[in-house]
């Protein structure tokens, strides 16, 4: 073998064996890649197994029978409720108390907490501004009103001379006194014994108006000329209306128990004095039938308001209602007047930018309020009447 072909020998040796290590080290380069890769895929997994989920911040405000704080121990409809559906879905929260629906929605809508579990009232402003779960329970308008029975004789004697009274009284005897006059122009002359000349004459005619009205009939003036009979007829039948008409308005103002039997429909309360907390759903019902109405801050302000007498009716959800007096009036001052005239759908609700949240609750809670656990809960509260 000649030095040439000896040089090309070991050139080519080289070159396989050159080759032949970049070839294992590319494979064990792979090896090392692919090991990194299965490493940081179990560690993540591990990692995220390890993490709890983050707790919700859930919202509340006493409201029974809803919402019991009883020294620190929940219960209530919504929180049995929420319990059943936390559970079912794993939800870890704790659990932060306002003191009013106002200061709730603010802490929604600035996102210090994540949902607001009772009793949230579907309303058009809050379909608006959050994001509201399926309806849970279906409850109506109840109205709360003082006994009559119970009211000191001062605030009979105040009712007595209140301002619809006096304005009734007022308008009979304007009444009274326009008819009388009439019927002194047609006597004055033909019967000048019993009507006499001058403003005494229209005295006679409202002394007689007024004893004809109220049936008394003492027969001392009496019509002789044909106008004044005729008169007289016309009076007699007008008056008796007026008469029903003008006890009616004084007996309601005196009888506030009349308030349970002529409340039928919302038209009945724009004859009352009516409060009812602001920005519930009950007082947008009672804007939208253009009812004046007292706004409150709470329920609590609401019935201390009848308690006074501030209100003649104070309008809220019917099953509060009925537990507060149940629980509270000892004395039997008060009672719930079911009105039948409004319905509210109540909901779990978030902020707007967590549609994520509700469309998680939504089938959990569809599926609670569909079985047993339910009924027992409204059966518990007594909301199953």
């Amino acid at each position: 073998m000649s030095d040439e072909q000896h040089k090309l020998f070991l050139f080519s040796a080289k070159l396989r064996e050159q080759s032949a290590n970049q070839f294992f080290r590319m494979r064990m380069y792979k090896e090392l890649f692919i090991l990194s890769i299965t490493l940081t895929v179990i560690s993540s997994l591990s990692a995220y197994s390890n993490t709890e989920p983050e707790k919700l911040r859930v919202g509340v405000v006493y409201s029974p029978p809803y919402l019991i704080n009883d020294d620190g121990n929940l219960s209530g409809v919504c929180i049995d409720l929420w319990r059943i559906v936390s559970d079912t879905m794993n939800i870890r929260y704790d659990v932060i108390f306002y003191p009013n629906h106002d200061s709730l929605l603010h802490a929604l809508r600035n996102g210090n907490i994540d949902l607001s579990i009772c009793p949230n009232t579907a309303t058009t402003e809050r379909l608006r501004d959050f994001r509201l779960s399926i309806p849970f329970y279906i409850s109506n308008m109840g109205i709360v009103s003082r006994l009559e029975g119970h009211r000191p004789l001062l605030q009979v004697v105040k009712h007595l001379f209140s301002w619809t009274v006096i304005r009734w009284l007022m308008s009979v005897l304007i009444i009274v006194s326009v008819f009388a006059s009439f019927l002194w122009l047609a006597e004055r002359r033909g019967n000048s014994g019993q009507f006499h000349p001058g403003l005494k004459g229209v005295l006679d005619g409202v002394w007689w108006a007024f004893v004809t009205m109220t049936t008394v009939g003492y027969g001392d003036k009496i019509p002789k000329t044909n106008i004044g009979k005729i008169l007289a007829i016309t009076w007699m039948f007008f008056a008796i209306s007026l008469f029903f008409v003008a006890s009616g308005v004084i007996s309601s103002e005196l009888t506030l128990n009349k308030l349970e039997a002529r409340i039928h429909s919302s038209n009945d309360l724009t004859h009352c004095r009516v409060g009812a907390v602001e920005n519930s759903g009950y007082a947008e019902t009672l804007n939208r039938q253009q009812i004046n109405f007292k706004s409150y801050k709470t329920t609590e302000d609401g019935f201390a308001a009848i308690k006074s007498d501030s209100i003649d009716a104070f309008v809220f959800d019917m099953a509060l209602l009925n537990y507060v007096v149940d629980r509270y009036d000892k004395q039997k001052e008060l009672v719930v007047i079911p009105s039948g005239l409004n319905l509210q759908y109540f909901s779990f609700m978030a902020s707007k930018e967590n549609l994520a949240l509700i469309d998680r609750i939504n089938p959990a809670l569809l599926s609670i309020i569909d079985g047993d656990a339910w009924e027992e809960i409204l059966s518990h509260y007594g909301l199953n009447k």
